[in-house]
């Protein structure tokens, strides 16, 4: 059959030409809409920096001199309650380049429900938060320095292995500019931090995670502190207003649907000029004995071969255009980031409004009587 509908189109290649046009504009509108859509949920999602109902920023201070184990113990005990980040550590020098950057000490018990987004590579897992020397390196510093996965960092003598770049691909993010290290390899090559000057009369804590647990123990942490003569404060974390985002998704998807819908509107009406042309030629097929369902199924593969035609073309322009002008200023503005799920969603709705397009040239060819189509031509 595809052999047939390639030999047809032979001699109608300016009409098929606009069909996959047609489906070639609907695909691409389609998948730079889901580009768009995903890249502002993102935003969103990262703005929040996992569920802030579930997160506090946690903060010890002290008014004289305080002890480098009692710290380690408070901050510890709060990792039982979730995903624990020390923020306020300053920067350190890494030993092969002539640059510092902040590390941030990641301390877990359990996997975490939500960590910082990486372009490649994987998190921290529980067993590298009791031995692996692993650290995430952020995408800024790892393009400065061409740092890659599985690459070693030399930090005061000790060699840690790149298990992962943190960002996003596509915009900046605060993730990009620090390194993450476990807990206990920290401690291990600093091991009196939290006496050093920077850090002398004040720790910056982020819980991630487990906002409800630590609030039923939370008497007994702040007084297990104050023993220590820590005071220990905290506070909710603020929940960023992203309806601006939200609304740009709403419009997004909007002018998608109405710039598809009108491109498909199109494809019906160049679709129905394509069937007059064919009226002599489906007359014909008629009178040899051709039935109305495989009129029917030949116009609707032809349809749908075309759809697809236009669909993988779409996507192999905004993949290029990916590769080409990701680092550019229009890059910036627009995402062209293309994933499966472009090809998935793009492909579905192409074959999908495709076979709704060719309903009504297919019924219309079903409907010509044979003698009176060969005739009119």
């Amino acid at each position: 059959m595809f052999k047939f509908i390639f030999q047809q189109w032979k001699n109608r290649k300016a009409t098929v030409l606009l069909i996959i046009i047609g489906f070639f504009i609907g695909s691409l509108v389609i998948s730079l809409g889901i580009s768009a859509s995903v890249e502002s949920l993102e935003y969103i999602n990262d703005q929040k920096g996992g569920n802030p109902e579930q997160q506090l920023d946690i903060f010890l201070s002290s008014d004289g001199d305080w002890n480098q184990k009692d710290v380690e113990d408070i901050v510890e005990a709060l990792s039982e309650f979730g995903e624990v980040q020390i923020l306020s550590m300053g920067n350190r020098r890494l030993n092969q380049y002539n640059d510092s950057f902040p590390i941030v000490p990641v301390l877990f018990h359990q996997e975490p429900d939500w960590h910082i987004p990486l372009i490649e590579g994987r998190y921290f897992s529980k067993e590298d938060m009791k031995e692996n020397k692993s650290i995430i390196v952020g995408k800024s510093i790892a393009t400065e320095h061409n740092i890659k996965i599985g690459d070693s960092l030399i930090i005061e003598g000790e060699k840690f292995h790149v298990i992962g770049i943190g960002g996003r691909s596509s915009r900046e993010t605060s993730w990009e500019y620090a390194i993450y290290m476990t807990w206990n390899e920290y401690l291990a090559i600093y091991e009196d931090s939290f006496l050093e000057e920077n850090n002398l009369h004040s720790v910056s804590i982020h819980l991630e995670s487990g906002k409800e647990q630590f609030m039923k123990k939370s008497n007994m942490i702040i007084e297990r502190a104050n023993q220590k003569g820590i005071q220990l404060i905290y506070e909710n974390v603020n929940n960023v207003d992203s309806s601006s985002f939200r609304n740009s998704l709403v419009i997004t998807i909007v002018a998608t649907v109405l710039i598809f819908t009108i491109a498909i509107i199109n494809i019906i009406q160049v679709m129905l000029y394509w069937l007059m042309e064919r009226k002599r030629e489906i007359g014909i097929m008629k009178a040899l004995g051709a039935t109305n369902r495989y009129i029917a199924k030949t116009v609707l593969m032809e349809v749908l071969t075309m759809s697809i035609i236009g669909c993988l073309l779409a996507i192999s322009v905004q993949y290029l255009s990916m590769l080409l002008l990701s680092d550019s200023s229009l890059g910036k503005e627009i995402t062209f980031k293309v994933t499966w799920l472009n090809l998935y969603y793009a492909m579905g709705v192409s074959l999908f409004f495709g076979m709704v397009s060719a309903i009504t040239p297919a019924l219309n060819a079903m409907r010509l009587e044979p003698i009176n189509a060969i005739n009119r031509t």
